[in-house]
């Protein structure tokens, strides 16, 4: 984590009244967010007193928060070394793309029927103005990792299939980590193209088309898969 990322949680946290907001879930949220934003790298070791003195709180309720990420998932523990980022490998990130190739292009397909223009209408503003600033996504990468995790959560949720529902979200952690990690793997060359395929997927959700917006979920989750691959061999290298 870096100096000014450091800097700026100091700045948003309360000293004082650390406890009273952890009643409130807050360090929890707040370190669960860090974590997922990718501020902190894969592996990196979570110490205790160096996290409360940034989220400005005692270590007791930061145990706390570490052990609860540690059952989410978010955190590994190692017996006489301490807390660490989770850290996943080539074929964990596979086999997450594979699965979510398997389910998500079936959500679009279903929530087809279920979608509204307007439950649409705030995506679609936010993509074009990402469409006409493709910068925007480098500028703000943490804005851009949301809307899109938003944009996918609504047409899983519109899917109306509870099921489905549920299994993507029991891998919601996994999926926003690798998101987060992106930050710190090369982001595909072409900043515009991400943009344009969650484009395409809306327009296919405005147009009510289950085949196309099956088509092009599949499509964008192949290319990030891709592009993700590629960028770790070329670290690698």
């Amino acid at each position: 984590m870096s100096p000014n990322e450091k800097q700026k949680v100091r700045r948003t946290s309360l000293p004082g009244k650390a406890d009273k907001a952890d009643e409130d879930g807050g360090h929890y949220k707040k370190l669960k967010l860090m974590i997922l934003d990718g501020a902190f790298a894969a592996g990196e070791p979570l110490v205790e007193r160096t996290l409360a003195d940034l989220l400005g709180v005692s270590r007791t309720p930061v145990r706390e928060t570490i052990f609860r990420l540690e059952r989410e998932g978010l955190v590994r523990m190692v017996e006489g070394r301490g807390a660490f980022v989770a850290a996943y490998t080539i074929e964990d990130m596979i086999e997450i793309y594979q699965i979510r190739e398997g389910l998500e292009p079936l959500a679009a397909s279903l929530s087809c029927m279920h979608l509204t223009d307007h439950d649409l209408d705030h995506h679609e503003q936010q993509l074009a103005i990402y469409r006409t600033r493709p910068a925007l996504r480098q500028e703000d990468p943490g804005a851009w990792r949301r809307l899109g995790r938003d944009f996918h959560n609504l047409f899983i949720r519109a899917s109306g299939n509870a099921r489905l529902i549920r299994a993507l979200e029991g891998m919601q952690n996994q999926v926003e980590l690798f998101r987060g990690l992106g930050r710190n793997i090369s982001p595909r060359d072409d900043l515009k193209s991400a943009v344009d395929e969650h484009w395409d997927i809306l327009r296919a959700l405005r147009a009510r088309n289950p085949q196309r917006a099956e088509k092009a979920v599949r499509s964008h989750l192949q290319n990030g898969l891709r592009g993700r691959l590629e960028a770790l061999h070329g670290q690698r290298r």
